[in-house]
């Protein structure tokens, strides 16, 4: 195992390598147009992808039957894809543009005028990487609360474009207390930090129902925002058009530690609250879902 997996990894970076040069030499749609047969045979004769798609699947669409899981798995796929794919555009061309809207923008800088600073919690549907570049329009400083893998297989296009700046500041969890004291340095500073909130690795958790059954999401957003006294802003990305994309702010509270006592329930609310505008979400665009694992067995 140990041996093949230096391989994976350069197969793997040569189909990215691939398709960089697809996008040089035929634009942004030769990739749309290329991952077609390439998702489709993956979709044919993969059963994994099956399995791994189908926890989500079955629970947004309960009544469908098997030709149009089928079906539902090519366009899951494909749709990930897709934002592969402008990812990958926006790094090997410097002069390309996705048409964005930010829905609640002048709430958002409401809530920058008050100098408290503000957290985004966001998820992995949409074009979320691509949509965020746009968030260096923002009158102050944007930090994002990741995990930066330099060396990946599936780069980020500020990796890819050598030259390009990167659109927000990266504190990575891997450091120290998990990147916690930097991210609240910057909200003490009145500065945005943004933190994808819809995977749960390791500490603080809450249990809150998703999609008719218990999951488990992480609290450390909302542990951040009460420490700081911030707001958290749901901030949602979602892919439109072949160039264009749309972030729309879904929902937006103050986590108070008012009552010690009440402190657990207080960060199950906030992950509850979280956790429906996710279903909200996907009532609206049901493929956008990028979460390719058994979400609810964890």
């Amino acid at each position: 195992m140990a041996a093949g997996s230096p391989i994976k990894h350069k197969l793997e970076a040569l189909g990215h390598w691939f398709f960089y040069i697809t996008m040089r030499f035929f634009g942004h749609r030769g990739g749309y147009i290329l991952l077609i047969p390439v998702i489709f045979s993956y979709v044919l004769f993969s059963r994994k992808i099956h399995q791994t798609v189908r926890p989500y699947l079955k629970r947004r669409f309960p009544e469908a039957g098997h030709l149009k899981y089928w079906v539902y798995t090519f366009k899951n796929v494909y749709s990930f894809g897709k934002v592969l794919v402008d990812r990958g555009w926006l790094g090997v061309n410097r002069d390309a543009e996705f048409n964005g809207e930010l829905i609640g923008r002048d709430y958002l800088l409401e809530l920058i005028a008050k100098k408290k600073g503000v957290v985004l919690l966001t998820a992995h549907l949409g074009n979320w990487q691509s949509a965020l570049a746009n968030l260096r329009s923002l009158p102050v400083k944007v930090h994002a609360l990741m995990q930066y893998d330099q060396h990946a297989a599936a780069k980020h296009f500020f990796d890819i474009n050598k030259d390009g700046e990167k659109p927000f500041e990266i504190i990575n969890v891997n450091g120290p207390f998990g990147g916690l004291v930097d991210a609240a340095a910057a909200l003490q500073r009145g500065e945005v930090v943004t933190i994808m909130g819809d995977r749960y690795v390791a500490g603080s958790f809450s249990t809150v129902d998703f999609l008719g059954d218990s999951v488990r999401l992480p609290d450390s957003a909302y542990v951040l925002a009460a420490t700081a006294e911030a707001p958290v802003v749901v901030l949602l990305s979602a892919k439109t058009g072949a160039d264009s994309h749309q972030l729309n702010v879904w929902d937006s509270f103050y986590p108070r530690y008012e009552d010690r006592d009440r402190r657990a329930a207080m960060l199950q609310e906030c992950s509850q609250r979280f956790s429906k505008a996710i279903e909200n979400y996907l009532k609206k665009y049901p493929f956008q879902w990028y979460n390719f694992y058994d979400f609810w067995k964890q």
